[in-house]
């Protein structure tokens, strides 16, 4: 930390981007300067420290062995600024967890759990913001993220929760208008129904029928289309037709009789839920708490799963 006292903070910063970013192109994008501006300072900055921080590159940079070391204290020097202003501006900061999700996974999973954690952890003030977009945990004040795909999410921390396990589901009323009973449906027999699809997960029925071996399906059946997976539950509940949905999702409402899940098919996934948190920041008491919390919760939620499906199988 020495090192730092007598230099320019902008520059730190700018130093920071640079090698996160392996580019000044990209650091001057980030930073708002120009490539140019970008270059002057580090060749500053490195006349300063009088040892190299980049070995320049076509088009990229890398760190010295120097520079590795030095930017490591800067990260916790900017992170230790970070908090103090943080803590100024919010005195409650060091209370509060700021927890970013998905809107489907915090309506149909995490709602009905957080009194479970306000019960044990009634100190900690918790912030819940929802989006579908990919959060900038390097730029957003928050200190974890629930997010969905393969766990690969650059240079953030990452812990799977549960893995996406795709079923359809439908109201029990749409099969007695139709007068299937739901031991003798077949997947072929979806071609008769109307299947509903999600723009946020365009791929589920595709990916569902391709495993059960029945793809053309999906061009006999008749489609209708909406914006989130929250309502396809919902227009299946209604007897609108059949949603592909995974069964964590959903569990509740097979548990009342609001949905039934006919086949026996459950489609595994690479991709699912993940708690996400920056890599180079140090993580909260309340961060740790909240992760333990939310990952058991997890895994109660897959055995209660796999007992209410394989009741509704007896």
């Amino acid at each position: 930390m020495e090192k730092l006292r007598e230099l320019n903070l902008n520059s730190l910063r700018i130093a920071e981007s640079a090698a996160r970013n392996g580019s000044f192109v990209r650091a001057a994008e980030e930073q708002l300067i120009t490539p140019s501006a970008v270059s002057q300072r580090m060749k500053m900055l490195e006349a300063q420290l009088r040892f190299k921080l980049f070995d320049r590159r076509n088009n990229s940079v890398v760190l010295t062995p120097e520079g590795q070391e030095f930017i490591q204290q800067v990260r916790e020097g900017l992170d230790t600024i970070l908090a103090a202003r943080q803590a100024i501006k919010d005195p409650n900061r060091e209370r509060t967890l700021k927890v970013r999700t998905l809107p489907t996974f915090t309506m149909r999973w995490l709602l009905r759990r957080l009194p479970d954690f306000q019960r044990k952890y009634p100190a900690v003030i918790l912030n819940v913001s929802t989006s579908y977009a990919m959060p900038d945990l390097g730029k957003e004040d928050l200190d974890l993220a629930i997010c969905y795909g393969d766990g690969n999410f650059g240079t953030r921390r990452s812990r799977v929760l549960f893995l996406e396990d795709l079923t359809p589901v439908c109201s029990p009323d749409l099969l007695v208008r139709n007068g299937v009973h739901t031991r003798t449906l077949s997947v072929k027999d979806l071609g008769r129904f109307t299947l509903l699809h999600s723009a946020t997960c365009t791929l589920n029925w595709k990916s569902w029928l391709d495993f059960a071996g029945e793809p053309e399906v999906l061009n006999l059946a008749h489609a209708m289309y909406f914006d989130s997976c929250m309502l396809t539950f919902e227009a299946a509940s209604s007897g609108i037709g059949f949603a592909a949905a995974n069964r964590a999702y959903i569990m509740p409402d097979v548990l009342s009789g609001r949905l039934v899940a006919p086949f026996d098919i459950l489609h595994p996934n690479r991709n699912g839920w993940h708690v996400v948190s920056p890599e180079h920041q140090p993580i909260s008491r309340n961060t740790e708490l909240f992760e333990d919390w939310i990952s058991e919760q997890a895994r109660e939620s897959e055995n209660e799963v796999i007992r209410v499906f394989k009741q509704q199988r007896l």
